[in-house]
């Protein structure tokens, strides 16, 4: 009869394997994933300045005084919209597949080649490194989480981690969480945990379900109504990507863990954001990006297979 004791070992000894495992798929994926950081510009590319070009405004004013309004396609700036994914080298707009984060050009995941410039977008080195990090880390623990997550909720939680290091390295660099990014991230996940939720040897566990669907809808209300108190402290692609957070959370560790995941995540950026103005490395108006902390907070919890509570 196995003890506690025999248990603990042998997941001890598989983690080793396991982790060297997907610490190798993790380096696969990264570097398919890491094309795509170069993709996403700034939401708001208006806000760079922008050379205009002569236009008919430089003209003498109108008789009231007033410039011209200068004429559409001459030196006008873009709408406010957020860019679609482009190449970096000729800007063409690149399609991803319905459903999926991911160019629908074939072999661009290889070697990132524009079908029409045709030159390669590199892989972004630092999600390459973390994406195999962080897989080579869920291994490890996995033997340890064998029982809890089995197969589907094994995948469903490297899934969260190939796109939330994706999103973090994005909404480092641009400020911005995609919605090419973000939106198939929720069907994916809910079809993953679901299985998890529903078939052996985790499931069924309704229960865990409902906990899952209650912090969903927990976090993101949370968010929507600290963005709707104050949206310029936090953007609505935060608030788009608050209930996978809250997906997961409660799927790990309830509702309460949901909100502990919330309050680490605030609390990591409070703190690097104190730091960083102490530092002079930025000013009060400044914005720092909260992807990356919802991310971390979210991936500890599910490590931790319970609330981040004192």
């Amino acid at each position: 009869m196995s003890t506690p004791l025999a248990l603990t070992l042998s997941a001890a000894l598989w983690s080793i394997p396991a982790a060297l495992l997907l610490g190798v798929l993790g380096l696969a994926l990264g570097r398919a994933t890491g094309r795509l950081v170069h993709l996403f510009g700034p939401a708001h590319p208006h806000t760079e300045a922008v050379p205009m070009a002569p236009t008919r405004s430089e003209g003498p004013p109108n008789q009231d005084g007033a410039m011209p309004e200068p004429v559409a396609g001459e030196g006008t700036l873009e709408d406010d919209r957020p860019p679609p994914p482009r190449c970096p080298h000729c800007h063409t707009e690149l399609r991803f597949v319905r459903g999926l984060p991911a160019v629908a050009v074939r072999g661009f995941h290889r070697d990132g080649r524009c079908p029409e410039c045709a030159h390669g977008v590199a892989p972004y080195v630092p999600v390459t490194i973390v994406t195999m990090l962080l897989f080579a880390l869920v291994g490890a623990v996995l033997p340890f989480h064998l029982q809890q997550w089995a197969l589907f909720g094994s995948l469903a939680v490297l899934w969260f981690v190939a796109l939330g290091t994706l999103l973090s390295a994005i909404d480092l660099r641009v400020m911005r969480l995609p919605d090419a990014v973000v939106a198939p991230a929720y069907p994916v996940a809910g079809l993953l945990l679901t299985a998890a939720v529903l078939l052996p040897p985790s499931g069924p566990d309704l229960n865990r379900g409902a906990r899952a669907l209650v912090g969903m809808v927990l976090i993101t209300v949370l968010y929507w109504i600290l963005w709707r108190v104050h949206p310029r402290g936090l953007g609505f692609g935060d608030v788009k990507f608050s209930g996978l957070t809250g997906l997961y959370t409660g799927w790990a560790a309830g509702p309460v863990g949901a909100l502990a995941g919330a309050f680490w995540a605030f609390a990591a950026f409070s703190v690097v954001g104190l730091l960083l103005l102490l530092l002079r490395r930025v000013t009060r108006s400044d914005p720092l990006p909260l992807g990356p902390f919802m991310v971390a907070a979210t991936l500890a919890t599910l490590l931790a297979g319970r609330p981040l509570l004192p």
